[in-house]
């Protein structure tokens, strides 16, 4: 008898979509990942939207009360529920959550300000993706897991050791303020190996050490970014409240 398929949806809030551009560059093994899984709906891939799955992955941040409502119902009618790329994990807003922020407003043209929440500010999130947009190696990770049926676990390593076992040179070293030892690995380091500082979008690595890296950024003499600073604060009260 065959076994029965996990019924996935993939559906999209408010953001541009390019994470799931990266599921679509998965050109040579995603028809070997529709063989193993069933989507139910999936707007990009012209499958009409259904609300009831095992699996819902969810693009995008949520901006609107109606947006609010239908992310609470995909919660209601999936077993789990993904939060898929940095506007749904953070609220398109990179590492902002982790600064201590409530919100951030953006003005929409015709519209008027929105404000850009993440999905576990009003759902329960069983898995997360992270990235602007994500690794598709990440994607298709995710895909294996769910089609054996097991957990799905983002990387536990910051970028820093991404970028040591790419033997990249460090970018701290040429004076340029790269956020790669407190960031979430699972990028293969693809901005500082391309000579760009890494960002912070897949938001804090597990065992982020925000004061060890100002005072790394001191001694090369690299002006602290602001925001370096309110994030260390905003730990620092947090720590004091546990």
């Amino acid at each position: 008898m065959e076994r029965e398929k996990v019924r996935v949806g993939i559906y999209s809030l408010s953001s541009c979509e390019g994470c799931l551009v990266q599921l679509l560059n998965l050109e040579d093994v995603l028809l070997e990942i529709f063989e193993n899984i069933k989507i139910v709906s999936c707007r990009l891939l012209g499958v009409e939207e259904v609300r009831k799955a095992d699996v819902a992955i969810i693009e995008g941040a949520v901006m609107s009360k109606k947006e609010e409502e239908r992310l609470k119902e995909i919660r209601l009618n999936s077993e789990i529920l993904v939060a898929f790329g940095d506007c749904a994990c953070h609220g398109g807003r990179f590492i902002v959550k982790d600064f201590g922020l409530e919100e951030a407003y953006v003005k929409v043209p015709r519209i008027g300000k929105y404000t850009a929440y993440p999905l576990d500010k009003f759902v329960k999130v069983d898995y997360y993706v992270y990235g602007c947009p994500v690794d598709k190696e990440e994607v298709f990770s995710l895909f294996k897991d769910i089609a054996l049926g097991r957990e799905h676990r983002p990387k536990p390593y910051n970028v820093c050791a991404e970028c040591i076992l790419r033997e990249n040179l460090c970018l701290l070293d040429f004076g340029i303020p790269c956020l790669g030892p407190i960031t979430r690995g699972g990028c293969r380091a693809v901005c500082p190996s391309s000579g760009r500082e890494c960002i912070g979008c897949r938001g804090l690595a597990e065992d982020a050490n925000i004061s060890s890296l100002i005072r790394m950024m001191k001694e090369k003499g690299i002006k602290i970014p602001k925001y370096l600073q309110i994030l260390q604060g905003a730990l620092n009260y947090e720590d004091t409240k546990s």
